[in-house]
Parts: structure tokens; sequence; C-alpha cells
């Protein structure tokens, strides 16, 4: 790590890679789990290998919608009194999803195992597979942060799964 947290921060996100990602996308009208296994090389001890296991529960999106009847204007031209009559009326074409979750750590595990990481990476992948899990990712990243890793696999699971929660909201008209 260095001494600048900001820059620890954004290479730890840089240097994720997902090899695994859950099968099922986040769910639009339940909560999700997501089973995470993040291996890492330890810093300076090459052929050791942390291997963390733990789970996101993601909750339900939820639509926001701007709330223009609360709006008061004072002191702002005609031109803008006039915008925000048009967004009061397309008020429908204004919603957006919030994604919720949480990092559960009741079930989290963490171990080191001596081997290459390319070699701990497959057999976390086969075993994974193999137990038909449709919630698992598996994912590397370095050690620390390391939890930067987990955040930056949840922004990529609401960016895959958003397109798939605003039609399953929008067919039942919970979304215009």
């Amino acid at each position: 790590m260095s001494s600048n947290p900001d820059f620890d921060r954004w290479y730890a996100a840089r240097k994720v890679r997902i090899l695994l990602m859950p099968t099922h996308r986040l769910e639009t009208f339940g909560n999700t789990i997501v089973n995470y296994h993040m291996l890492s090389e330890l810093e300076d001890h090459p052929g050791k290998i942390r291997v963390r296991e733990g789970r996101l529960e993601a909750h339900r999106p939820l639509v926001i919608t701007p709330d223009f009847g609360q709006i008061t204007t004072e002191g702002i031209g005609e031109q803008a009194k006039a915008y925000l009559q048009f967004l009061k009326e397309h008020a429908d074409d204004l919603r957006i999803l919030r994604y919720g979750y949480h990092l559960k750590s009741d079930n989290f595990s963490e171990q080191i195992v001596t081997d290459s990481l390319a070699a701990v990476t497959e057999r976390v992948k086969r075993a994974v597979v193999a137990s038909g899990d449709v919630s698992a990712a598996v994912l590397q990243g370095i050690d620390e942060p390391w939890d930067v890793a987990i955040v930056e696999l949840w922004r990529r699971e609401v960016g895959r799964s958003a397109g798939k929660n605003i039609r399953e909201l929008n067919e039942r008209g919970e979304l215009f």
C-alpha cells in the first residue's frame, strides 16, 4: 500500500478481475445474496494466496422519483421556470433505481493457501461451478485494500442487472 489512500483505492478497483459472475442477476422484487470468493496473492510472499469468502446481500431496487410538487421558486428567471415546468410535465421519465446492499461478515472466512495464484484460482472456480451455486462469484484482486474489489463486484452486478430490473418493474407498472 502507498501512503495515498485515494491511489490505493483506485488501484485496487482497477486491478479487480471478475472470473466468474453469478448466473442470476439481482432480483427485481426481492433481496439477492451474492456469495463471493476473493483471491489475492500476499504482497512480498509469492506462492501465498489468501482466499476470502463472504456474501453480499442486495436489497430490492427502489424507484426514486423527483417530487416536483415540493419545489418552490424564488429569484429564478422565466426560462428556468419554464424548464422546471417541463420537468414537472415529464416527471415519469425521470425515475431512477437505487440499489442497496449490505456486506455480511457473519459468513466471512479467510484462509491462506500455498500454491500459484493460477492453480488456486482454477481449483476455486471448479469447486464453485461444481457446487451449482448460481449466486456465486469468483474474483481476483490485490490483498489490501481487498474489500474495494467487493464494492467493484457490486457495482458491476448493478450495471448488469439494471436493464432486467427496469423491464420487470415496467411490466408490473411499478416504474412508469
